[in-house]
């Protein structure tokens, strides 16, 4: 089935994921579309001139008997030149296929280069999230040991417990009465009365 411009410009594809790039395809197909609308109308033209070429070849022919031959040669040159035309058109649509198709082909290879840097990168960030996991949970027990050595620590101090406190109290002010001298009775106290 012949392609017409028009066909090529509505040309829809449908999309994936990581699929083509909708802009670069429709830009080839707007330039196919022209290629090929350009050279229909080159064409067009061109059958156009071989049409009024001919009816003025009928016309010399119907004026002048002998220019049968002449008319023969120019419908043998427009025969070709359509034939070769037609070769042409159809040598631009493939051409434009197979690029079209190249185009595609390079576009999945760099979605699948995307795509695998893309899992090498998670994979990276994965190890990384392991590391610090494991640093974080190194971290914790360590710092759960401290928290218990010191709370051990604290518990065991004298001076938590109301009865150790006051035995400690005790002890200072014995120590502190043993050391300090007392004050004899013939040295006179010191009053306020003056």
């Amino acid at each position: 089935m012949p392609l017409f411009p028009l066909d090529i410009r509505h040309q829809e594809f449908s999309s994936s994921m990581f699929g083509y790039s909708k802009k670069e395809v429709r830009a080839f197909l707007d330039q196919v579309a022209s290629d090929v609308e350009t050279y229909q109308k080159q064409l067009q033209k061109e059958l156009a001139r071989q049409e009024q070429i001919q009816n003025e070849v009928k016309q010399e022919a119907v004026q002048a008997g002998s220019a049968v031959e002449e008319l023969k040669r120019r419908e043998e040159l427009i025969s070709r030149t359509l034939v070769f035309a037609e070769k042409t058109k159809a040598d631009i649509i493939a051409n434009a296929r197979k690029e079209a198709e190249n185009i595609i082909k390079e576009a999945d290879l760099k979605a699948k280069r995307a795509i695998q840097e893309a899992k090498q990168y998670l994979s990276v960030l994965e190890h990384q999230y392991l590391q610090l996991k494991e640093q974080k949970r190194q971290f914790l027990i360590q710092f759960k040991v401290e928290l218990q050595s010191f709370q051990d620590r604290i518990s065991k101090d004298p001076l938590l417990s109301k009865d150790s406190e006051l035995m400690l109290d005790s002890e200072f002010h014995q120590i502190k009465d043993d050391f300090v001298p007392k004050p004899e009775n013939n040295e006179p106290q010191n009053t306020k009365s003056q």
